[in-house]
Formats: structure tokens, C-alpha cells, sequence
């Protein structure tokens, strides 16, 4: 079997519009038949069900307003656009992004280019199950604006997490002050799952797994002694050195000093898609949550089950690791890969273990806040980065850049 991907955002921000959201079924059937099916809904119940069964949504930073730009933008004008690469005078055209081996596709180039808005809301009507990575905005913006649009006649969208994700959207999303509570109309349900457990959601077996995306820290204001509290990052345009961090809190638990995200391991048909939200190195953390994925996985890797792996990288240039704030860079994307080949090895793997595997990358951060006057694209130089050392590793890993817009076949 192989999987069907668009990536409705790809972005880590700042610029909305484009953050991260993946929509995901397999290729056994259409975008055009799953319309073509469900018009029969109301006499078919089961028919009905299967189909909205096909698709899963893995976060929500982008959704109906992107899918209605995407099959606007393919019904009308025939091929992709990523509209980001707009904005960098050295961008490359779309194929450069993606690895030769990767087969890119147009799922709704025949699509009445007038009817978009009408697909849109008609695909997201088929669409039940959605995977949350983790709460931040930037994964979750278009599920709550969306819920709007949702019709109570259908099912309840399931809305799938970790206890920590379940909670924080209920109380501090669909709260009845920031949006209207939702689950109490029976518009979501928010289901909450166990780690590390196979989960039947719609076509597809889940396991979840945890991962640390930063520490949780307190932050003491130099000037005036008042307390700040930060997630992951000093809010942008504050200078840190007016700030110290606080040493009062005290715990055995490292666990309770991090930002919980997590990733997705995503099964049908002894196919295998593993995909990350936003998350750190293990060499950062020191918590080996990644370590414990590619022990998990590495079995795939060398029977040839795993079809790729999405995670991030969200800075194009090497940072100080206590500026990163629970993000990668290439050279730990790099690192965290080769501890995926170690585990292979330990397995009796031959030298070159991940020779092949898919490697996707997301949740790359626009460099608008940058001081640089001239600003370029930071996805070209990222895949250009991770290129090099995957060379210089011989990893032989095929590394591409997901792209806002496109649709690939894994």
C-alpha cells in the first residue's frame, strides 16, 4: 500500500496561512471518487462510513481555506504551487525540493475550478479523524476556526491527543471565551489516547509516542522583579538579557521541566508512516523520548515497511542549543538520524541501513525576524545542509522538502 500525502502547511511561522497539516489517505482510491461516493450517503450509511474512515488529518495549523486554495489553484491553472517560494528571490521550482524518487502528483487537477469552495467543504465533511501532535496554535488554528463550518448532522469529528493536547484544547480553546465549546455541541469529540498503545482510528492502526519540544521555564524580569512565564520562547522583540532564568522550581521528575509534544507511527496494510510534531534532540533533552521511537521503528527500516519519516527542522542556520527552544537544525536532524542507523545496526543490519528511506521535512520557520536585510529561502538551504552531511555520513537517506500545496506518493 502506499500513502497519499498533501501538506495543506508546511511552515512553522511566523507567517500564518501555511503552518503545519498534513492530509493523509492511501492511494487505493481518488479524491473524485470519494465525492463521487459519498453523493449516495443518505441511502448507503455503510458506504458512507468507509469513506470517511480513508482519511486522517495529522495536526491543523492549515485547513479548509488551504485544501480550497490547493484545488483551486490545480483545477484552474493544472499543476501545484507552493506559494512561499513566492517570497524568495532564490527559490527553486517545486521538483528541486522534492527527492527524484519521490512521486508527485495532482489529485485535483480535473476539479471543476468554479466548485472549490463546494469540494472543500464536501472533503471535509469525509474527513472524521484528526492526529494533534500538540496544542500550540500553529498545529491547531485551522481545527478551531474550521469547527465552525463543521455540520452537527454528521458524526462528531474525532479529535485524537495526548492527555496534555485533550485537555489544553478544551480548556483554553473550546472554552466558551476564545471559541465556543464545541465538544459540548457534539461538533468534536476529543479523545485523549495512551503511549505507546495501537490505536484503531478510521483505515489506519496509530501509536503514539512522547516527545520533549523545550523545557518549561520560568523567567525572572531583571527590571522590577516581576515573574514571566515562558513555554518554549522569549516572545520575539524582547531582549533577553533583560531576563534570568529561575532556579526555584525543583523536581526529580526531569519530564515535568518539559513541553510535551509527540509523533505519530501510522500503519494500514503493513505500510508505516512515522510522523513527528515539533520536538528536540535528544542531545538537548537529555530524555533519549527519540531514542525510544528509533528503537520502535528500526525493525520497519530494515523490512522495508517504513515508507518515510516527517519531522522538523525548523532553523535554517545552527543556533545556540538554549535558543532553540525544542527545535531541530540540520545538524541534529542529522544526529537524531544516525541514531535510527545505530539501532538498525544493532539489529544485524548491513553498513548503510537507512539507504533509501524517505525523509521529509517540515515545520521550517520563515526568517522574518531575522536582522539579515537580505532575506533567503530557508528551505533551499536547510535540504542543502542535510544534503552534505548525509553525504558526508553515507547515510544514503533520500531527504526532501515538504512544500504547502503539494501532494506526494509514498
Amino acid at each position: 500500500m502506499s500513502f497519499e500525502i498533501t501538506f495543506l502547511g508546511a511552515s512553522g511561522g511566523p507567517l500564518e496561512g501555511n503552518t503545519c497539516s498534513l492530509l493523509l489517505k492511501s492511494t487505493n482510491i481518488t479524491y473524485s471518487e470519494l465525492l463521487e461516493l459519498g453523493q449516495d450517503a443518505s441511502s448507503n450509511p455503510h458506504t458512507y462510513k468507509t469513506n470517511t474512515e480513508e482519511l486522517l488529518c495529522v495536526d491543523a495549523g492549515s485547513g479548509m481555506g488551504k485544501l480550497t486554495e490547493i484545488i483551486h489553484q490545480e483545477s484552474k491553472f493544472h499543476h501545484s504551487a507552493c506559494n512561499l517560494l513566492k517570497y524568495y528571490f532564490d527559490s527553486e521550482p517545486i521538483d528541486y525540493y522534492y527527492h527524484k524518487s519521490i512521486k508527485r502528483i495532482e489529485p485535483f487537477v480535473n476539479f471543476n475550478e468554479y466548485n472549490t469552495i463546494t469540494y472543500s467543504k464536501l472533503l471535509f465533511n469525509k474527513l472524521n479523524n484528526f492526529l494533534i501532535t500538540h496544542p500550540h496554535l500553529d498545529h491547531v488554528s485551522s481545527l478551531v476556526i474550521n469547527s465552525a463550518g463543521f455540520t452537527s448532522n454528521n458524526p462528531p469529528k474525532q479529535v485524537y491527543g495526548s492527555k496534555y493536547t485533550i485537555k489544553s484544547l478544551q480548556s483554553h480553546y473550546f472554552n466558551g471565551v476564545v471559541w465556543p465549546n464545541m465538544p459540548s455541541f457534539d461538533i468534536l469529540k476529543l479523545v485523549p489516547l495512551e503511549f505507546q498503545v495501537v490505536h484503531r482510528i478510521g483505515d489506519y492502526n496509530v501509536q503514539m509516542f512522547p516527545l520533549s519540544h523545550g523545557e518549561l521555564n520560568l523567567i525572572e524580569s531583571k527590571e522590577g522583579g516581576g515573574r514571566h512565564s515562558s513555554v518554549t520562547t522569549i516572545p520575539a522583540g524582547v531582549n533577553q538579557d533583560h531576563y534570568t532564568m529561575s532556579t526555584h522550581r525543583k523536581s526529580t521528575d526531569p519530564d515535568e521541566h518539559h513541553y510535551q509534544s509527540t509523533s505519530f507511527l501510522i500503519s494500514r496494510n503493513d505500510a508505516y508512516l512515522l510522523v513527528f510534531g515539533d520536538f528536540e534532540s535528544d542531545l538537548v533533552s537529555k530524555l533519549q523520548r527519540n531514542l525510544t521511537i528509533w528503537k520502535t521503528v528500526a525493525p520497519l527500516v530494515l523490512e522495508h515497511k517504513l515508507k518515510g519519516v516527517v519531522l522538523e527542522c525548523s532553523n535554517a542556520r545552527e543556533t545556540d542549543p538554549n535558543k532553540l527552544y525544542g527545535h531541530l537544525t540540520p545538524k541534529y536532524v542529522i544526529y537524531e538520524l544516525k541514531q535510527l542507523q545505530q539501532e538498525c545496526k544493532s539489529l544485524g543490519s548491513g553498513e548503510a541501513p537507512l539507504k533509501e528511506l524517505n525523509v521529509i521535512i517540515n515545520h521550517v520557520k520563515e526568517p522574518i525576524l531575522s536582522n539579515i536585510r537580505e532575506i533567503t529561502d530557508p528551505r533551499k538551504h536547510i535540504l542543502q545542509e542535510l544534503n552534505k552531511y548525509n553525504e558526508e555520513e553515507k547515510l544514503g537517506c533520500h531527504i526532501s522538502m515538504a512544500l504547502s500545496g503539494t501532494t506526494i506518493v509514498l
